[in-house]
């Protein structure tokens, strides 16, 4: 483990005391790699308020974990009876237990059964809280994510073609990616024509046709950690209808840009972006939250969404997408990674907002 994993511990040891946490039960893969460094498809990674931690896991990561994971006592899974016996008698001075929100019911009960002398309570927040603040090492590791997802971006738009389905598309999307050594960290929405209404679409046989739009949604991972971001290009000559709805989007992204800076709340922000949409009418087309928090995963907490109330601090990095879709009609929306600075943010995405390709 790094220092860096060693203080997460610490800090989250610091959130368990103030919540009155005797320990704390992690079981999802993203969340032992954050606080160990350690990836691996099964193991569980038991925090006490004081004390080292004690990371379980089967043969298969005994030795690595063994290697990797200093100043952790490392344990070898047992026959699940034993295993819960064990559990049950560190247990015994436990009066509070955190477990992760989405802690599956079949390794819920076994545990709330063998501690039930404990109250159970769910500590997704409290880790969340901690991954929403991104250290320096996790800040470079994404703005260099992002840097190459710029750079995939450009290559695809001198290889996007009209006559091409959105699948052709998606096909070149991994192979270039796979070229440069890379991963996506969710997968693309390529959405040709009409289909870019859909927000969410899902890539299929339809066909790019001259002088209509593209909607690209796509991010890589670099060192495990995410980008994302979302352009609407349009290939031949834009109508005065695309102009209009992407003019709006633009000026709401840019809006909610300025907004952000520390001890703002993140639905302040999402209200900015939405308050300009409504202002031309088209409040009704534009029905999912401005943005999310990227880092491990491409969707973290906190977000700009009309119920979250966080203050945005230094170190936080959230999308801004703004977006407008119109059934029949347009669609645009526009993302870029905004990093939460001292004095406002930095936007680390660097595509231009405004592209028209020649057909």
């Amino acid at each position: 483990m790094t220092p860096e994993h060693l203080k997460r511990i610490e800090k989250l040891q610091t959130s368990m005391a103030a919540a009155n946490v005797d320990a704390i039960f992690l079981y999802s893969a993203i969340n032992r790699h954050y606080f160990t460094g350690l990836t691996t498809s099964n193991g569980l990674l038991l925090i006490e308020q004081q004390g080292a931690p004690v990371f379980y896991t089967d043969f298969r990561y005994i030795e690595v974990a063994n290697r990797v994971l200093k100043g952790m006592e490392i344990k070898k899974f047992k026959p699940a009876k034993e295993q819960l016996a064990d559990y049950a008698a560190c247990a015994k001075n436990w009066k509070t237990i955190g477990y992760e929100g989405n802690l599956t019911v079949a390794q819920f009960l076994p545990l709330q059964e063998a501690m039930s002398s404990a109250k159970w309570i769910s500590i997704s927040t409290m880790v969340s809280a901690l991954r929403s603040i991104k250290s320096a090492d996790e800040i470079d590791a994404i703005r260099r994510s992002a840097t190459a997802n710029d750079a995939l971006f450009a290559d695809l738009m001198d290889t996007f073609k009209v006559g091409m389905s959105e699948l052709e598309m998606l096909r070149h999307f991994r192979m270039k990616l796979a070229a440069r050594g890379l991963s996506e960290s969710f997968s693309p929405i390529l959405c040709a024509g009409v289909n870019a209404v859909e927000c969410h679409h899902e890539p299929d046989a339809t066909v790019l046709q001259p002088n209509s739009e593209l909607l690209i949604d796509m991010g890589v991972l670099v060192d495990g950690y995410c980008s994302d971001m979302t352009r609407t290009v349009f290939f031949g000559e834009p109508t005065a209808r695309f102009r209009e709805i992407h003019d709006i989007v633009l000026q709401a992204n840019q809006a909610a840009q300025a907004a952000v800076k520390p001890g703002v709340r993140c639905c302040d922000i999402d209200a900015t972006a939405r308050n300009i949409i409504k202002a031309h009418g088209y409040g009704d087309y534009f029905d999912h939250a401005l943005g999310h928090s990227v880092g491990l995963e491409v969707h973290e907490q906190p977000s700009f969404s009309a119920t979250c109330e966080t203050l945005l601090e230094p170190g936080m990095i959230i999308t801004n997408e703004p977006g407008i879709y119109i059934p029949g009609d347009v669609g645009v929306r526009i993302e870029d990674l905004l990093l939460v600075t001292e004095t406002g943010c930095e936007v680390l995405s660097h595509t231009p907002h405004e592209i028209v390709i020649p057909c």
